[in-house]
């Protein structure tokens, strides 16, 4: 009898031994990688196309009214002076009339020239009959040469997508950097945007060692709000437990995918090792 007890008790620690060893065995860890973009869609699959649908409309001011320009009062001329009788100067008048007849005799010659130099120009620049109808020919022997390129503006994405994103998606993404994501457990993507928004909603209070960590416990609510945030286990820092407290409250999320109600333990690290 001692020995069938002995031998059940043997059997029944080796089976309990087993049941211990796979509850402590930690399933492994899953990266969500979330696509880029402004927005809620957690589950989006392709971040969102560039693009500006409907224009940009700018409400600019009216230009003030010119001011007026000060007008200075016109100088008053001053009385002219009675003129004094002369005598003719016959000598220098014909003199004059030389000059004046010079002038126009070579300006009349410089006027034939111009007229000269832009008719032999306008002959050069004229075509014979021959040479337009070689230059046709050459012309239609040529094929067509193909349409320029233009780049394609695509008018189909969103104000605040991504350069290379896809025009598919016109919701929006998830504040994460990929362009394509293939996950297909929405509700881990969306705990895992949460992380993200928490992460850049703390506020590190500065001097403190970085490997502080606080149990955080929130109600999130099927409506995406977080209530009744507190400590579960402190940090040993009241001023980080404060902060992270702080952040939870900051922290806006969408409405949970499988719109149920929860509390939800998690550890919160003052700073991440993959934070860089």
């Amino acid at each position: 009898m001692l020995s069938a007890t002995l031998h059940a008790f043997a059997v029944a620690l080796v089976f309990l031994i087993g049941f211990i060893a796979q509850r402590n065995v930690r399933e492994p860890m899953k990266v969500f990688e979330l696509v880029a973009g402004e927005g809620d869609n957690y589950g989006a699959k392709v971040a969102p196309a560039l693009g500006t649908p409907g224009g940009v409309k700018l409400d600019l001011p009216a230009p003030p009214a010119p001011r007026p320009v000060p007008v200075a009062p016109a100088p008053v001329p001053p009385a002219p002076k009675a003129a004094e009788p002369t005598v003719p100067n016959f000598a220098r008048q014909i003199r004059k009339e030389v000059i004046r007849a010079e002038s126009k005799a070579k300006a009349a010659v410089a006027k034939e020239r111009a007229a000269e130099a832009k008719r032999l120009a306008e002959e050069q620049k004229r075509m014979t009959k021959e040479e337009f109808d070689r230059a046709n020919k050459a012309a239609k022997a040529t094929p067509n040469a193909a349409p320029p390129k233009v780049a394609r503006i695509d008018a189909e994405g969103i104000a605040k997508g991504m350069v290379g994103g896809s025009s598919a998606n016109k919701v929006g993404g998830a504040g994460g950097k990929a362009l394509v994501s293939d996950h297909d457990d929405v509700l881990a993507a969306y705990f895992s945007m949460f992380k993200q928004r928490l992460r850049a909603a703390f506020e590190a209070p500065p001097g403190l060692s970085d490997n502080l960590v606080a149990l955080v416990r929130v109600q999130s609510n099927a409506d995406g709000s977080l209530t009744g945030a507190r400590i579960v286990t402190g940090s040993g820092s009241a001023e980080f437990d404060r902060a992270v407290l702080e952040a939870v409250r900051r922290t806006r999320m969408p409405a949970r995918p499988d719109g149920k109600s929860e509390s939800i333990d998690f550890p919160f690290v003052m700073r991440e090792r993959d934070d860089g």
